[in-house]
């Protein structure tokens, strides 16, 4: 019933509301009890409430896709995930060594990894080769760079060029051309029909098929150059040539980038890309905080802090990898007797600009962990730059 429904309210002002909605429970809908019901409920002056972000659903908003806002999350994982990625890192190319050598396909693929102190420059190029990308073009930088894609031909485009081609072969070498040729010269293209235009725009469709394909893999390119650059696997600062003097302690997190596709025929369950079905490129970051058993079983405790916005994408890379959210019956065991699906919305920072703070306050939301009392943390790590910027903002 409705009134056993109790609202856990974690921020109101005059502009918002802020909810932790439990795991459960229905936003809005036709159902009998939902937040929604529960809000007019407990706030009968409040004429429309109107959803404005919410944090587990369609995470690929137009917040996220603008990075102007950073998310984290919390998950429990079976299996026990090492607290050092290289610990993992080193067991999967061992195994896919010992793969190859006996001519078997290894499960999934290898993981990079990143410290804490150059994650600010792993979420910047990410976030930069991600924009560059849904662009469909590179920097003003990368379009000097020679090896930089040609631009897209149209069926206009090409139209043009045989023409002046044409006129070159008549003028330059004397070729004398056929009436039909004559007549190409003669005719501009919005003059042509459409039955003659067809050609010349598949054409154009299938430069542009080029095209796409040849940036992304140039920008691909790119990001493994910045990889190498930044050397995010290191301690220390990007400029930093020796890091021996930086204390070993510091928490490394794993990067999973593997590609996310929606394949033909499932609107629900997506799936890692392939050749046949690439998909878009998908960056998460995972820190383990902890490690415990449930129901005898090993599981750890993540902090997830997804840098794209792809459908599924943490339950799916962290599958993918060998360790499913517990609770999860689409991407783990469909047999999960878990009470529910370990996934929890902690920590949301919009950052707005300096007239939307005037107006509003501060926009920083964090929740209770679900999960402490099944895995206590070892460690304590945020990826979300709120607090050292209102560190700054103190030492100024």
């Amino acid at each position: 019933m409705l009134d056993a429904l109790t609202l856990r309210v974690i921020a109101k002002d005059a502009h918002f509301l802020v909810v932790n909605k439990g795991a459960d429970e229905r936003l809005d809908g036709d159902f009998e009890v939902t937040i929604e019901k529960a809000l007019y409920r407990d706030f009968p002056d409040v004429k429309k409430f109107r959803w404005i972000h919410q944090l587990d659903f369609a995470l690929a908003c137009k917040l996220f896709r603008e990075k102007r806002v950073q998310k984290e999350y919390l998950a429990v994982v079976r299996g026990h995930l090492p607290f050092d990625p290289s610990e993992h890192i080193a067991q999967l190319q061992a195994a896919a060594a010992a793969a190859s050598k006996d001519n078997v396909a290894s499960r999934g693929s290898i993981p990079t990894q990143c410290t804490l102190s150059k994650l600010g420059w792993l979420i910047q190029d990410t976030e930069e080769i991600e924009r560059l990308k849904t662009q469909h073009k590179g920097s003003q930088a990368h379009q000097r760079d020679p090896a930089y894609p040609r631009g897209v031909r149209h069926g206009p485009s090409l139209y043009h060029m045989e023409q002046l081609q044409l006129i070159r072969e008549r003028d330059e070498k004397g070729r004398e051309l056929t009436e039909e040729e004559r007549k190409v010269i003669e005719t501009r293209w919005r003059d042509l029909a459409p039955e003659t235009q067809e050609p010349y725009k598949a054409r154009g469709k299938r430069d542009r098929e080029r095209f796409m394909q040849e940036i992304e893999a140039f920008l691909d390119t790119e990001k493994d150059k910045l990889r190498k650059k930044r050397r995010y696997d290191t301690l220390g600062t990007v400029e930093s040539a020796d890091n021996e003097d930086k204390a070993p302690s510091e928490p490394v997190g794993y990067v999973f980038e593997d590609p996310i596709a929606e394949p033909d025929g499932d609107l629900f369950r997506m799936q890692i890309g392939t050749p046949a079905v690439p998909g878009k490129a998908s960056s998460t970051i995972a820190f383990v905080l902890g490690h415990a058993t449930y129901n005898g079983e090993p599981v750890t405790k993540v902090l997830l802090r997804p840098l794209t916005g792809r459908r599924h994408q943490l339950r799916l890379h962290l599958s993918h990898h060998g360790f499913p959210i517990l609770g999860d019956v689409t991407y783990g065991d469909p047999d999960d007797d878990a009470q529910r699906m370990m996934l929890h919305a902690w920590k949301l920072w919009f950052m707005a600009p300096q007239e939307a703070k005037t107006k509003y306050g501060d926009l920083y939301f964090a929740s209770p962990d679900p999960f402490e009392a099944i895995v206590p943390n070892k460690r304590e790590v945020t990826t979300i730059t709120y607090q050292r910027q209102q560190q700054q903002q103190k030492d100024a």
